[in-house]
């Protein structure tokens, strides 16, 4: 399915357009209570029913709640407009109101129902609008739902709805949609179309972050396709160790997602650069990425951590860091580049919360800082 996309400041406005080209007449909002009220602003939306209620780690009995709504309403279409939480919990909302059950669901037996969706990010970073995935948890455990027929099927990509984003939320979206590109670009899985998109969404974060974090509404603008590109890259690839990596820093630690996918890329990106193997890769992915070797290239991403002033959590105990290596999701795992022993993993993690050596650290700014010139 290729979906609908509008772009550009304002153009939340036009999403009845957008409704009106997918037969939708009674959408049901999904959205958290900062950002639904701009929809329901739109006079087409004014009586729309919202659900506000579902968790920031979207949970399975939220598409239950989602579906029952849908259902009392008589909604005809989704539209979720927030971030990968809001939307996961809209795809997952659409599915369990096709399926008419949780064990049908689960199965991906949708039926022939129709109910689109559209898809409205409030933040650049997830890509969760150009993905079928849906991250999900039951009883605390992470699971998750991937069908095609859970591609939203709209997409308004409007920055004016960055503009009210916490400046660490802002970072770190923008770290997970650049972790993103680069795992993307290295996964097993990628292929030749999957790396066009993996590299618009690199260089669109490296390009454009500076100046969107000071305020450049073009630049805001560049973020939030480099967010939808690299969506659009894992959803050909999937992720690989590096967002394997950071669920339980989420958990256990309470570091935003973005920033914890970037806290342990700097050190998988070594070990593939140092990988005889993989040196040939690695070389090709420093080059779009404007460095000159494949060594520069963790350094940047330290760099970029350390002037973004991101703070990293103090070393954890050793009780702590084992909970960390024992809870990383084999799966993702299969789709890194290179075999990670139990061994690797701890390493990766202890790189990740070491401290950087004051003249090194100066030379990780330094590429940052002159990047791009």
């Amino acid at each position: 399915m290729v979906q609908k996309v509008l772009r550009g400041r304002d153009s939340l406005k036009k999403t009845p357009e957008m409704m009106e080209k997918l037969e939708m007449k009674k959408p049901l909002i999904v959205g958290g209570k900062h950002l639904a009220p701009k929809l329901k602003s739109i006079p087409e939306l004014a009586d729309a029913p919202v659900f506000d209620g579902y968790h920031p780690n979207p949970d399975l009995a939220d598409a239950e709640t989602g579906a029952e709504m849908i259902e009392e309403y008589g909604c005809d279409g989704i539209i979720s407009i927030g971030g990968g939480s809001a939307i996961d919990t809209a795809k997952a909302v659409k599915g369990w109101a096709l399926a008419g059950s949780v064990e049908k669901l689960k199965q991906n037996e949708y039926g022939d129902g129709k109910l689109p969706h559209i898809a409205i990010p409030g933040t650049a970073g997830s890509g969760a609008e150009a993905t079928a995935n849906a991250v999900l948890y039951e009883n605390d455990q992470k699971s998750g739902l991937s069908d095609e027929r859970l591609l939203p099927e709209g997409v308004v990509l409007d920055a004016g709805l960055l503009e009210s984003l916490p400046e660490y939320h802002k970072k770190s979206c923008a770290l997970d949609a650049l972790c993103q590109g680069i795992e993307s670009f290295w996964a097993k899985a990628a292929t030749p179309d999957s790396r066009v998109h993996a590299y618009l969404a690199f260089r669109g974060v490296m390009d454009n972050l500076k100046a969107y974090l000071e305020g450049d509404s073009h630049a805001a603008e560049q973020m939030l396709d480099a967010s939808y590109q690299s969506g659009k890259a894992i959803y050909y690839t999937r992720t690989t160790a590096a967002h394997a990596m950071s669920y339980q820093l989420t958990k256990l630690l309470g570091v935003a997602h973005g920033h914890a996918c970037m806290m342990t890329l700097p050190a998988l990106w070594d070990m593939l650069a140092d990988n005889e193997e993989k040196k040939p890769m690695m070389a090709e992915l420093a080059a779009q990425m404007g460095l000159g070797d494949a060594r520069m290239g963790s350094r940047l991403l330290r760099g970029i951590l350390l002037e973004l002033d991101m703070p990293t959590p103090e070393m954890p105990d050793k009780e702590t860091i084992e909970k960390l290596v024992h809870s990383v999701n084999m799966e993702r795992l299969s789709n890194h580049p290179m075999e990670l022993t139990e061994d690797d993993i701890r390493r990766v993690y202890r790189m990740a919360f070491a401290k950087v050596p004051e003249n090194e650290a100066q030379a990780c700014r330094d590429i940052w800082r002159y990047y791009g010139r």
